[in-house]
C-alpha cells in the first residue's frame, strides 16, 4: 500500500489543534518548532554526559573527518570562531578533546579527539541515534531520505558570520 500523501491546504479547516490554519503555510514556524523539540530531547540525553548539542557536533566531525583545525571545523559546522572557540575551550577543558601543533602551520592547532572523546561521542551518538529513531517514527523510510536531503539541501545554503 502506498502511504497517502499529505496536502495541505491552509483555507481548509484542520482537525489538528497543534497547527493553526494561518501556521501551515510558514516554512520558518514548521522548521523550527520540531528542531526545538528534537534539541530539547537532545539537551536532556546529553547534560548528564556534561555535553551540549553544539559539543557533539564537534565530537561527531573529529570522529569522521579527523583533527581538524578550529577554523576548519568553524566553517564546516557554520559556527563562528568566538562561539568555536569557547566550544573546544569546554572540551578541552573535559578532556575530551586536545590541541596539538600544526605540522605545516605554527600559528594553528589541530583540534583532536582524545580516547575518552570517542568513549562520550559513542556514548551520546547511541542515545541521539534512538532518539532520531524515535522523531522520526511517523515517516516512511523513503520520507525520512526525503526530509534528510532537502534539509542537507538547506544546510549547504547557510552563511553564518560570513561562512559559506
Amino acid at each position: 500500500m502506498k502511504p497517502r500523501r499529505l496536502t495541505i491546504n491552509p483555507s481548509q479547516p484542520v482537525s489538528d489543534p497543534l497547527l493553526p490554519r494561518g501556521l501551515m503555510a510558514r516554512i520558518g514556524y514548521l522548521l523550527n518548532r520540531p528542531a526545538l523539540q528534537i534539541r530539547q530531547r537532545a539537551q536532556g540525553i546529553l547534560s548528564p554526559m556534561g555535553l551540549i548539542p553544539p559539543h557533539v557536533a564537534v565530537l561527531s566531525t573529529l570522529h569522521t573527518e579527523g583533527p581538524l583545525t578550529q577554523r576548519a571545523l568553524g566553517q564546516w559546522l557554520k559556527i563562528d570562531p568566538t562561539t568555536m572557540v569557547w566550544l573546544i575551550d569546554a572540551l578541552e577543558k573535559k578532556g575530551v578533546v586536545r590541541r596539538d601543533a600544526h605540522p605545516q602551520d605554527r600559528r594553528a592547532y589541530l583540534i583532536k579527539l582524545t580516547p575518552s572523546g570517542e568513549a562520550l561521542f559513542r556514548q551520546a551518538n547511541k542515545q541521539l541515534d534512538q532518539m532520531d529513531k524515535e522523531f522520526l517514527a511517523p515517516l516512511s523510510k523513503n520520507e525520512q531520505g526525503d526530509l534528510r536531503r532537502l534539509l542537507i539541501k538547506l544546510f549547504r545554503n547557510l552563511t553564518t558570520q560570513g561562512f559559506k
